[in-house]
C-alpha cells in the first residue's frame, strides 16, 4: 500500500487524535451529568433532574453505541473478538471488489464516457494548445525523445535479422523476370521509358565529350596492323575519327525520339519484355542472376547495414532541434491547429473520433481497469490498510459519535417528556 507522505500523516494523525478527545470528552461530560442529575434527583426530588438525567442516560447510550459502530469499523472494540467488528479487516477483499463492481458499473460505461470527453471538446482545446510555438517545439522534443528511447531499446541483432528475412524472403519467393517484363511492358508500350532513355543518352554524350581522347586511342590501340611511325598516327586519326562519329550519333538520338535507332530499341524493349514473361530459358537465366546477386557477400554487406545506417540517421535527426524531421513535425502540427480552429467538421470529426475510441477502451478495457481497484487492495496488509483507512476517514467518522451523543440525549429529553405528559 503506498504511504501517505509524512508530514500529510501526522497532520492526519493529530486531527484524528483530536477529534477523538472530542467525542470522548463529549461522552464524559453525559457521564458525568448523568451522575449529578441522579443524584440531585433523589436528594431534592425537584422533577427538572429527571428530565436532565433522562437526557444524559440517553446521551451515554447514544455515544455508546456510536463509539462501537465506529470503532467496530476498523478493529475489535476493547480488544474483545466480537462477531462483525474490525471489518475492515475482515472484508477487505470484498470491500474492495465491491468499489470495483461500483466504479465500473457507474463511471466507466461506454455511453458514459463517451459523451463526458465529446462534451469536453478534446478538438478545440487540442487546436488551441497546439497554436502556441513554444508547445509545439515541447511536443516535438518529447516525441523524439520517446522515438529515441525506442530505438535504443531496440536489439539490433533481432531487427538486422527481420530486415534481412523481409528481404531476403520476399525477393527469394518470387521469380524477378514476369514483373519486371509487364512492368518493361507497360513502360514502352506508354512511352514512359522516354525519359530513362533520354537521361542514359545525355550520360552517354557527356561522358564521350569528357573522355574523347581515351575513347580516341582505344580505337587507335585496336588497329590491325603496326602502332608504329605513321601508322600510329593513322590509327589515332582513325580513332578520332570514330569518336566523333559515336558521338554525333548519340546526339541525333539525344534530338530525335523518331530516329530508327531508337525505334529498334523500343522493339528490341518490348520484345525483351515478351520474353521475360513467357521464354523459360530468359526466366531462368534471370532467376540465376538474382540468385547470384542474392547472395552474393557485398549484397550480404549491404542489407546487414541497412538497419544501422537507418538507426544512425533517423537518431541523429530526432537529436537535432533544427532538423529537416522535427521541423516537418512542428509545420504539421501547426497546419492541424490551423484546420482545427477554421474547420468545425473536422473538429466536429476529431471529437466523435476520441470519444469512439474512449468509449471503445472502456469497453473492452473498462473492467480490467476497475479491477486494479479490486487487486490492489488485495495486496494491502490487513492491518495496516485498516489503519490508513482509519486516518484518511477517521476524523469525520468522530463526528458519528459527537452526533450520537447530542442525538441520544435529545432523543431521551424527548421520550422521557412525552412519557412524563401521557403517563
Amino acid at each position: 500500500m503506498s504511504a501517505i507522505p509524512i508530514q500529510d500523516e501526522l497532520g492526519k494523525r493529530r486531527a484524528l487524535r483530536r477529534m477523538r478527545g472530542v467525542a470522548l470528552g463529549l461522552l464524559l461530560v453525559a457521564v458525568l451529568v448523568y451522575v449529578l442529575a441522579r443524584k440531585f434527583e433523589a436528594d431534592q426530588g425537584a422533577a427538572i433532574w429527571g428530565y436532565v438525567r433522562a437526557a444524559a442516560e440517553a446521551g451515554v447510550v447514544g455515544g455508546l453505541a456510536d463509539w462501537f459502530a465506529v470503532t467496530a469499523l476498523f478493529k475489535h472494540p476493547l480488544g474483545i473478538p466480537i462477531p462483525h467488528t474490525a471489518l475492515i479487516k475482515q472484508k477487505k477483499d470484498q470491500l474492495g471488489e465491491s468499489l470495483s463492481n461500483f466504479v465500473h458499473g457507474n463511471f466507466m460505461s461506454p455511453a458514459n464516457v463517451a459523451e463526458k470527453v465529446e462534451s469536453a471538446r478534446p478538438a478545440q482545446r487540442l487546436g488551441e494548445y497546439l497554436e502556441n510555438p513554444d508547445h509545439r517545439r515541447w511536443l516535438v522534443a518529447q516525441g523524439a525523445g520517446l522515438a529515441e528511447e525506442l530505438l535504443n531499446n531496440l536489439d539490433d541483432a533481432e531487427i538486422q535479422l527481420l530486415v534481412r528475412n523481409a528481404v531476403f524472403t520476399q525477393l527469394s519467393v518470387n521469380a524477378w523476370a514476369p514483373p519486371a517484363g509487364r512492368l518493361l511492358h507497360a513502360a514502352v508500350d506508354g512511352g514512359n521509358h522516354t525519359g530513362v532513355v533520354d537521361g542514359l543518352l545525355d550520360a552517354l554524350h557527356y561522358w564521350l565529350l569528357s573522355n574523347r581522347e581515351q575513347v580516341a586511342f582505344l580505337i587507335a590501340d585496336r588497329g590491325p596492323v603496326s602502332q608504329d611511325g605513321p601508322i600510329r598516327w593513322l590509327h589515332e586519326r582513325i580513332g578520332y575519327k570514330g569518336v566523333d562519329l559515336l558521338i554525333q550519333w548519340v546526339q541525333d538520338l539525344r534530338e530525335d525520339p523518331q530516329a530508327p535507332a531508337r525505334q529498334q530499341l523500343d522493339r528490341y524493349l518490348l520484345d525483351l519484355a515478351e520474353q521475360l514473361q513467357q521464354d523459360p530459358r530468359r526466366i531462368e537465366q534471370v532467376e540465376q542472376w538474382k540468385t547470384k546477386v542474392l547472395y552474393h557477400e557485398q549484397t550480404q554487406r549491404t542489407v546487414n547495414a541497412i538497419w544501422p545506417t537507418a538507426r544512425d540517421l533517423l537518431t541523429e535527426s530526432l537529436r537535432d532541434p533544427d532538423s529537416d524531421l522535427r521541423q516537418r513535425a512542428e509545420d504539421y502540427l501547426a497546419a492541424t491547429a490551423v484546420r482545427l480552429r477554421d474547420d468545425p467538421d473536422f473538429r466536429a470529426d476529431i471529437d466523435r473520433r476520441i470519444s469512439g475510441a474512449a468509449a471503445f477502451l472502456v469497453d473492452r478495457y473498462g473492467a480490467d481497469a476497475a479491477n486494479v481497484i479490486a487487486e490492489t487492495v488485495k495486496r494491502w496488509d490487513a492491518d495496516e490498510a485498516s489503519r490508513k483507512i482509519e486516518l484518511a476517514v477517521g476524523k469525520d467518522l468522530q463526528y458519528i459519535r459527537i452526533n450520537g451523543t447530542i442525538v441520544g440525549a435529545l432523543a431521551g429529553l424527548a421520550i422521557y417528556s412525552l412519557s412524563e405528559l401521557i403517563l
